[in-house]
């Protein structure tokens, strides 16, 4: 699952979401993109705080799906 498609149904913003994992919110919205990724500790974060249904696949996915828009 996209990162910012969870944070959405789950009743999320990035603010709030930046703030329960301790992460400022530019940094969730940027992942949310696929401009950058997160490192490794700040996944984990995320992979804890959705069980899982955000994995690493989906992180990359966001930034493969910008770098084809930009060929």
């Amino acid at each position: 699952m996209q990162l910012k498609h969870w944070i959405k149904t789950n009743g999320y913003t990035y603010r709030s979401f930046g703030k329960e994992i301790g992460i400022d919110f530019r940094n969730i919205e940027k992942w949310s993109r696929g401009e950058t990724l997160p490192r490794w500790h700040e996944a984990a974060k995320i992979f804890k705080i959705t069980n899982n249904q955000v994995t690493g696949n989906d992180l990359y996915e966001e930034q493969i799906q910008r770098k084809k828009a930009n060929l």
